[in-house]
């Protein structure tokens, strides 16, 4: 019964460092974003 609750324990622990280690690696760059950059519309020239 110990040794499983000491299995069950270091499951949840590797568990939880593997999803710190992917969250990390995901947001490396805390500067890339899904925004569109797009250029000015060019206003009309009236004459």
């Amino acid at each position: 019964m110990k040794t499983k609750k000491y299995v069950i324990a270091l499951a949840i622990f590797g568990g939880v460092l593997f999803l710190a280690q992917a969250a990390n690696q995901y947001n490396l760059n805390g500067e890339q974003t899904s925004k569109i950059e797009r250029k000015p519309f060019p206003k009309p020239r009236s004459y």
